[in-house]
């Protein structure tokens, strides 16, 4: 590493974008058609998630981990962040970091509560929050249709996702309760979007 970034020495870094969103707003539907739609640029890399769930699961494409190796892995340094949620262990590989070095802008899906550790591990200027939001009405409509959860699940779902706030100077929302190629345009421009010239310097 050539710099600090943490220290505000930022010159020859690239941008950590961590999105985040309750669940059913569409995160994983946003993130697979921007990595397929930029996929021949470059400057773009969107890094597969360790999960400790078998290959071949429903769900994303992932890296998987068995449950008792991925404490160890936390413990030796192996994820950049980690955390756990509905009885799964998420990693983001720490490997990703080298891509941020090399000047390129990373994209992953996070739990919002590591976005305070992503502003201490690679520096709060080098990060950008894409916050996905959706109306509650949308919301419903994606969670009966997926049929994960009974009408009770959905409820609860429905109640965090009103109580799910992102705020701050980093934090760019974006809302996908329209058509999804509205979606689709939206998040990509949030994606390309500049760092504000503050957050640079």
């Amino acid at each position: 590493m050539t710099g600090d970034p943490a220290h505000g020495n930022t010159s020859e870094y690239g941008l950590l974008i961590l999105v985040v969103g309750p669940s059913g707003v569409g995160k994983d539907t946003l993130l697979d058609a921007a990595r397929e739609r930029l996929a021949q640029d470059e400057r773009f890399c969107f890094p597969r998630r360790c999960i400790t769930r078998p290959a071949g699961a429903v769900g994303e494409i992932h890296i998987p981990v068995r449950p008792d190796d991925f404490g160890q892995m936390a413990r030796q340094g192996a994820f950049l962040l980690s955390w756990k949620a509905h009885d799964l262990g998420y990693g983001i590989p720490r490997h990703v970091l080298d891509e941020i070095e090399a000047g390129k802008t990373v994209i992953v899906n996070v739990s919002r509560s590591v976005i305070d550790d992503a502003y201490a591990l690679v520096g709060k200027k080098n990060v950008r929050v894409i916050s996905i939001r959706a109306s509650n009405e949308v919301l419903r409509k994606r969670l009966e249709a997926r049929g994960r959860e009974d009408a009770h699940d959905i409820e609860r779902r429905l109640a965090r996702a009103s109580a799910y706030q992102v705020a701050g100077d980093q934090v760019v929302h974006v809302d996908n309760d329209a058509d999804l190629e509205t979606g689709i345009a939206r998040f990509i421009h949030a994606i390309k979007m500049p760092q504000p010239i503050a957050n640079r310097a």
